[in-house]
């Protein structure tokens, strides 16, 4: 009896060690990820600002469809970043479907990005 109470001891440990060095990875993947996804916001914006200062150079008609993209990508940019806010707080539970959404916000970011680009250079 006292060799089972012993056993059971034991393997709660080894268990317990496992679940912690998972979730400490865990934690990690997602720290990085947070990193990433922050350092890519960051990115985007200043190729944003970069993009603002060449539109001095075009036409009325065109500056207005610019600043009409550059609203749009602003508020798409405002809701990566609050969705960045709850990536912070997720749960481990809705961290990977947060994760998908940033990541679906981020991909629309770039091409809005993009179609400024080459909506620029035609212009």
């Amino acid at each position: 009896m006292k060799w089972l109470t012993i056993l059971t001891t034991l393997l709660c440990f080894i268990f317990t060690g496992i679940l912690a060095a998972y979730g400490a990875e865990e934690k990690d993947q997602k720290g990085e990820y947070q990193k990433q996804a922050e350092t890519k916001l960051k990115e985007l914006n200043q190729k944003l600002e970069e993009l603002k200062t060449k539109a001095t150079e075009l036409t009325e008609e065109a500056k207005k469809e610019f600043n009409d993209q550059l609203e749009k990508s602003k508020k798409t940019q405002e809701a990566a970043n609050k969705k960045l806010e709850e990536l912070k707080s997720a749960s481990a539970k809705t961290w990977e479907k947060m994760k998908a959404e940033m990541d679906r916000t981020l991909e629309e970011l770039d091409r809005q990005y993009n179609k400024m680009v080459s909506r620029f250079k035609k212009k």
